[in-house]
């Protein structure tokens, strides 16, 4: 039986993330921050901060609202390294230094990560 591509080829050597890094959105991104170790995010934000240029101009020519599955978990990966840069940059750990239980912030307006930009913002109004 053949593996199943998680990521573009270029990015292949980042498959082992996509289990627990290509979340459905910001809340599940979220949780998964606070959830994981210092560790666990560091060596997520090394590897991805390594490949992040290359894995931007990658997918600058492509269109949200038609990825492919391995495209869309590239993408999945881009927004979580988003999520954890603040832990590894300024907290030095998984949740906000002095902040409130995120738990007492719900996201209250959701937009689909992979769905065109223009679709989704009239979906607001």
């Amino acid at each position: 039986m053949m593996k199943q591509k998680l990521l573009p080829k270029p990015f292949a050597k980042l498959d082992h993330y996509c289990d627990r890094w290509c979340l459905p959105d910001t809340n599940a991104r979220n949780s998964a921050r606070v959830a994981a170790s210092m560790v666990d995010i560091r060596e997520f934000y090394d590897d991805m901060v390594g490949i992040a240029s290359s894995a931007l101009d990658y997918l600058a020519g492509k269109k949200l609202g038609e990825l492919d599955g391995p495209d869309s978990n590239l993408l999945k990966l881009l927004l979580a390294l988003a999520e954890v840069g603040p832990a590894v940059e300024w907290f030095g750990q998984p949740r906000v230094v002095d902040g409130y239980e995120e738990t007492k912030f719900p996201q209250v307006l959701s937009l689909d990560d992979l769905a065109p930009q223009v679709s989704a913002l009239s979906e607001v109004e």
